[in-house]
Parts: C-alpha cells; structure tokens; sequence
C-alpha cells in the first residue's frame, strides 16, 4: 500500500476497489475500503439485534424508544428526534402528539403495558421494567460478541476515529 506524506493513509485509488462483496480469500484486512467494512458491520449488527428482538415481536427500534423512556425521555416528539439519526428512510405517519417515527412503537409498548401515560409524559411500567431486564440479558450477549477479541483501548481509538471522519465530513454534535 502506498502512502501519501508521513501518513499510513491509502492514495485515492486504493480506495477503489469495487463493489462491496463479501470476503473472499487472499484478502487482507487493508484491501477493502472503510465503506465496504462500515456497511457489512452495520448490516451485522443490525442482523444480530433483529435476531434477539424477532423471537419478542419487537425490533430494534422498541428497544430504541423503550430504553430513552426508561431512561427519563417522556415525550415521543423528543424520543423521535434523538433516534431519527437510526430511523429507516421514509417513516411512518404519527398520531397527533405523537413523533411519526416513533408512533407505532409507543403504540406497541403501551399496549403490552410497558409504558403508560404518566404526569410528566411516557413511563416505564413494573411489566416494562421487567421486559427490559430480560431484554437486557440478551442485548447484552449480542453486545459481548461485538467486542469479543477487542481491548477497550481498541474500541476507543475506533470510536474516536469513526467519530472524528464524521466531523470531516461536516457531522457536528448535536446536529
């Protein structure tokens, strides 16, 4: 691999290296683009959460909406927004009051009883609670799988940098 300066950074043209295939022997790590490694293990992840949710009835996005509820996030509009960075293209039409991309799973959640309407807005239920502990277990060991194999000083650096090419490309906090 070339360098371009002082940097171990591929030139441009090492970036074009087809379309994004799975593995195939005699590839070294280096030889696929970022891209090609970004979207095959988002689509992994993604594949292993819907593995865990499929066998509840839920997806990703319950678990998405039920942990910012838990965690003291009251209303769907303010839910909606915090997770619109993850939301499928295209969402869903809401409910009046209710964030559209969040509607169906506040729907979903309250009708299983495990969150209600309170004071303040949406609540976690004793039966919400419990649903979460034990969705908890499971999202946990997918977690632990992910990182099987990798320091936390590993992981840091690549969530630092994955961070940090977002910024490059014009990504700022908050937005």
């Amino acid at each position: 691999m070339s360098t371009t300066g002082a940097t171990d950074r591929p030139s441009p043209t090492e970036h074009e290296t087809g379309p994004a295939t799975a593995p195939s022997a005699g590839h070294a790590p280096g030889e696929r683009p970022i891209g090609y490694w970004l979207k095959l293990v988002d689509r992994l992840i993604d594949q292993s959460f819907d593995d865990v949710f499929l066998r509840t009835g839920l997806t990703r996005r319950h678990w998405q909406v039920l942990n910012m509820i838990r965690d003291g996030v009251s209303d769907a509009t303010t839910v909606d927004s915090v997770l619109s960075p993850f939301a499928p293209a295209g969402g869903a039409g809401g409910s009046p009051g209710q964030a559209a991309g969040v509607s169906a799973e506040i729907s979903d959640l309250r009708t299983r009883g495990w969150i209600a309407q309170g004071g303040s807005g949406w609540e976690v239920t004793v039966a919400g609670q419990h649903a979460y502990h034990d969705l908890l277990d499971a999202v946990s060991i997918t977690r632990e799988r992910l990182a099987e194999g990798i320091t936390r000083e590993q992981y840091d650096r690549t969530i630092a940098t994955l961070e940090q090419m977002a910024r490059n490309l014009g990504w700022a906090p908050g937005a």
